[in-house]
């Protein structure tokens, strides 16, 4: 009989749970609008769900302002000064046909011994103004021409097609990708569209549908139960980079143009996600491909936004220098 006096109380203990932990979450959103993001790890993690799937964070490909159409590739940057800020930082973001802006030395004895970076939002430089990216700070420490191709959302696959288009091939004799982890799924299945899915692709990217304050508030009680759950569990994010590796050398072979110059890849997926087995150096049967693992740590990402901060950028750009030259 005790067994059923006490199955009978449950519902009133889910109920509370859920309350309790949306009324936390509720408290952690509003704290974080206000600039606060105390070191207590479930407020943390409440407040990195809240920016990314509350509807509240600015994405710079979602600014018809920052991009424009481009039948192969979706979208490119604009050549223009594009302002992109959120909760953690206010950037001018920049472009011309080099890439990211940079004060390119454009010396002759150094134009075929140039350097292309390629990559998404970490090498692009989400974040950081275009002068506190780690290609401008290579740049000044090699003294030679470094190209940041890099646009926030592209996989490899497109990466490389925008290299092939931009004209720099013939300046460069090494390319630096930075690897992230959702490359994987563009890598699978990326393929030149028609003009006009393309453009309907852009569209769908430059014109996003709002959340609805329903859809917000279910997604906000899943969330708030979801979580603790995760946390106490302590769910591993470590991950299994072989697929990784095996896709991506395929797709780097498609591109003979890209395999003639040295190759090095890094890899960065902000501070959560990492391959336990990451490679660093050389590969068997590819002497112009090396892997860096650069050890990049929790304190090189924004709290919140999980993308590289200055000191990030700072930490890549020497640990590159070292690495290479």
């Amino acid at each position: 009989m005790k067994i059923f006096k006490i199955i009978k109380y449950f519902p009133l203990v889910i109920i509370n749970y859920f309350l309790i932990f949306f009324f936390i979450y509720i408290i952690s959103g509003f704290l974080l609008v206000k600039g606060v993001t105390p070191n207590l790890k479930l407020i943390n993690t409440y407040q990195v769900n809240f920016y990314l799937e509350g509807g509240v964070r600015n994405i710079w490909q979602n600014n018809p302002d920052c991009v424009k159409f481009d039948k192969d590739l979706i979208y490119v940057p604009k050549f223009n000064n594009c302002s992109f800020k959120n909760f953690e930082f206010d950037t001018n973001v920049s472009f011309d046909n080099f890439g990211r802006v940079s004060d390119h030395p454009n010396k002759e004895i150094n134009k075929s011994q140039s350097i292309a970076v390629i990559g998404d939002s970490y090498a692009m430089g989400w974040g950081v103004n275009d002068d506190e990216t780690f290609s401008y700070l290579l740049e000044k420490k090699i003294d030679k021409n470094v190209y940041n191709l890099a646009v926030s959302s592209y996989g490899t696959r497109r990466e490389l097609i925008r290299l092939e288009k931009s004209g720099l091939l013939k300046e460069i004799d090494t390319v630096i990708i930075q690897y992230c982890y959702n490359d994987f799924g563009e890598n699978n299945n990326f393929k030149i569209n028609s003009k006009i899915n393309s453009n309907n692709k852009f569209q769908t990217i430059t014109s996003p549908q709002p959340i609805s304050n329903w859809r917000k508030l279910r997604r906000t009680f899943r969330y708030s139960a979801q979580i603790p759950i995760d946390l106490i569990k302590k769910k591993s994010n470590s991950l299994n980079f072989l697929p990784h590796q095996n896709l991506l050398l395929n797709v780097l072979n498609e591109y003979p143009s890209i395999m003639s110059k040295k190759i090095y890849i890094f890899y960065t997926n902000g501070p959560n996600l990492k391959f336990f087995n990451f490679p660093n150096g050389k590969l068997l049967n590819y002497d112009n491909i090396s892997f860096l693992d650069l050890k990049i740590n929790n304190s090189h990402y924004f709290k919140i936004d999980g993308h590289l901060n200055k000191e990030g950028h700072k930490f890549i750009a020497e640990e590159l220098f070292k690495k290479i030259y």
